[in-house]
């Protein structure tokens, strides 16, 4: 990592621009290139260097989670059509190895573990699947949620898998022996729309901290009118020992939700946001600290966050459609 990162210094450093708001982003570990997922319902790619942009068609709905398999040749597309797509990232003209029926309704997200053997996807059928890697054959389905499951992330270990669903309800599997093995507490992240009859929450992204002992959770609290976006914007901080609440990382009382969340090596947590209103906000949290020590407004709600490996650069995915890059690298 970069020693001259500083937060405090983050600037738009390029922008690649699509026609319709966009719905996710991921930078290849390479950092060669960068996808958006679009409501056009494809996916597009740009070369980092030349803004060289190819698209992605195959799904037949919104790709709202991406990720890469082990070695980075390969992305990974969770569409709302219940399909998960395999692509050579690479590619001169990217076409679909393999599209995989692979949940009954919307897809919600697909992770890969770091070791590539195993790729875990979860949706609205209220299913949590883990298949091979390589073949894309189904090892596990749990069937323990009672709602749409949202998010899924594997812990640092290897061995356990989490699972959230619209209710909060996080539970963790053992992927040696496909047991249940207990549930976490983020339940503060739902709420119920009165005006509407609707029940409101689910983490929209979840990852680990390197060691394993946080889970970061990035979604929604305290809804009021979740239709009319009314609804407060939250980062949830789970102890992975106790399974408990340790942090709700908010920015006052901002109305809107938070699409993604990332732990940086240098000891600080970046979140992105949106409002009611359009705009969107990059958050900067120190992990025992429940207010941003700095905030980067945004030019459109922001609707999909990424790293580059190296921890130098942010990518985000924004309504406009454009997809931004931010530099955090302190003047020299």
């Amino acid at each position: 990592m970069s020693m001259n990162i500083d937060p405090k210094q983050t600037q738009e450093a390029a922008t690649f621009q699509h026609d319709l708001p966009l719905t996710t982003c991921r930078i290849s570990p390479d950092g060669e290139y960068v996808f958006a997922g679009a409501e056009d319902l494809h996916v597009h790619r740009w070369k980092v260097k030349s803004g060289d942009k190819s698209t992605l068609s195959g799904h037949a709905s919104w790709v709202r989670s991406m990720d890469f398999s082990a070695d980075g040749h390969h992305l990974l597309t969770a569409g709302w059509d219940g399909r998960v797509g395999w692509w050579e990232a690479a590619a001169s003209n990217p076409q679909p190895i393999r599209m995989l029926d692979a949940h009954d309704g919307w897809v919600r997200c697909v992770r890969a573990r770091q070791d590539g053997k195993l790729i875990a996807t979860c949706g609205n059928d209220h299913l949590v699947k883990v298949w091979d890697g390589d073949q894309m054959e189904p090892v596990w389905q749990f069937a323990r949620h009672q709602r749409h499951v949202y998010s899924v992330d594997f812990h640092p270990d290897g061995r356990h898998l989490v699972s959230g669903d619209l209710m909060g309800v996080l539970h963790v599997w053992d992927l040696q022996t496909g047991k249940h093995v207990r549930s976490l507490d983020a339940s503060v992240m739902t709420g119920y729309d009165k005006k509407f009859a609707a029940d409101m929450g689910g983490a929209r992204d979840m990852r680990f901290n390197a060691d394993g002992s946080l889970l970061a959770c990035a979604g929604i609290t305290n809804v009021r009118n979740a239709f009319a976006g009314v609804q407060s914007a939250l980062v949830l901080l789970v102890d992975w020992q106790t399974g408990k609440p340790v942090g709700q990382l908010t920015d006052g009382d901002y109305q809107g939700v938070s699409w993604g969340v990332r732990f940086h090596q240098g000891d600080f947590i970046v979140a992105v946001a949106a409002n009611r209103g359009g705009q969107g906000v990059l958050w900067f949290f120190h992990p025992d600290e429940t207010k941003p020590f700095h905030s980067v407004k945004l030019k459109a709600c922001g609707r999909g966050l990424d790293i580059t490996q190296d921890q130098t650069v942010l990518a985000t995915a924004q309504s406009d459609g454009a997809l931004r890059l931010y530099n955090m690298i302190a003047s020299q």
